[in-house]
């Protein structure tokens, strides 16, 4: 005759069951003892001997003054290393991303390996190829100069071959059902044109980064609602510099609109960065922002409150997003989901860097 199980022995199969059906998420605290005891009318003494066997035998994990927590025995994940691969790292709001991202796969049990592209396309190749040849589980990847790269196929196949799991934030990866977890920039761009022409701008300049995707998008969203208003496309106050020639570009661009007889109003800017540069440069010709031209951006990085002129801008989630790219890729890797893609509406800040016209 079969033994009946003990007492102890029905709560470890119960919570064993939850981490084999892939019910509960890794990292994911259990009831305290007491709700323990309470849903299986036994003592915490029991409870305590159930929690131990499953601690020795790897199905949960305990951190002391925090409680107990689920692992993932059932997924054979030996490799628990994740690679990031940003654009930049050390400024803007890139420590914040990877703050996020850190702070989750460190709660998950996993490490975190930081490499930076700089932006550059040979860089991102030379990364990819160390990535490839370390142990390495997933890949957080943001894309360099994304509308004339999009990541290389060559570097992506490796990454299928080696079957490492990989999801890019701030853009999208090559395949169209790539895993990604975005903010709607071109949502972003139309509700900082149209938040201008509720104020009765018509004549509103904008710049925009033309080697990246959100620039793309963001340009977009510009134009569609310029359209809406039935307002022409002009060219003249439209500016579109790259990666390598920022720094130049942005001060040319305000002396050239400055210069037209009908000069603009307001200017949609790529970023808080831009925004900043674009303010400096007028001030340089005696032009006042909000007084004489209004101005707006994305990202409502630290940037976008550090000078008098406080940024309406449209919210980057930061933080937010590093964590959610964090638990995607892990869920990626212990197989609860394939390919998830994120798209974060765009969050319009208001501030006082525009006026009414």
């Amino acid at each position: 005759m079969k033994e009946s199980k003990t007492k102890h022995e029905m709560i470890e199969n119960y919570y064993i069951n939850l981490i084999k059906k892939a019910k509960v998420l890794t990292g994911e605290q259990l009831p305290s003892e007491n709700e323990i005891a309470s849903k299986f009318n036994v003592s915490r003494h029991t409870v305590r001997q159930a929690l131990n066997y499953l601690v020795q035998d790897g199905w949960i994990y305990k951190e002391r003054g925090k409680g107990s927590f689920y692992s993932n025995k059932k997924q054979s994940v030996t490799r628990k290393n994740v690679a990031v691969l940003t654009t930049y790292i050390s400024d803007y709001i890139f420590p914040k991303i990877i703050s996020g991202i850190e702070e989750e796969l460190r709660r998950r049990g996993y490490n975190l390996l930081l490499f930076n592209s700089n932006n550059d396309i040979e860089n991102e190749r030379i990364c990819f190829d160390n990535i490839i040849n370390q142990d390495i589980a997933g890949l957080i990847v943001e894309p360099a100069q994304s509308t004339i790269n999009n990541l290389h196929h060559e570097s992506i196949k490796k990454l299928e071959e080696r079957k490492i799991k990989y999801i890019a934030i701030n853009s999208s990866c090559d395949e169209e059902n790539s895993a990604y977890i975005v903010v709607d920039d071109e949502q972003g761009g139309y509700k900082l044109t149209n938040y201008l022409l509720e104020l009765g701008h018509r004549n509103i300049a904008a710049i925009f980064k033309a080697d990246d995707l959100q620039g793309e998008n963001r340009r977009k969203g510009y134009l569609r609602a310029l359209k809406e208003y039935g307002l022409s496309l002009d060219n003249n106050i439209i500016g579109e510099f790259i990666t390598d020639n920022e720094e130049m570009y942005v001060e040319q661009f305000v002396r050239k609109i400055l210069s037209i007889e009908n000069r603009p109003t307001a200017v949609v800017c790529y970023n808080d960065k831009v925004a900043l540069k674009v303010i400096d440069s007028l001030r340089k010709e005696n032009i006042k922002v909000p007084k004489d031209i209004s101005i707006v951006s994305f990202d409502d990085s630290s940037l976008a409150v550090s000078s008098d002129v406080k940024l309406t801008t449209i919210k980057h989630p930061k933080e937010e997003m590093g964590i959610k790219a964090a638990r995607c890729i892990i869920d990626m890797i212990e197989g609860r989901i394939d390919k998830p893609q994120y798209i974060y509406s765009a969050e319009l800040i208001v501030r006082d860097s525009c006026s009414r016209i």
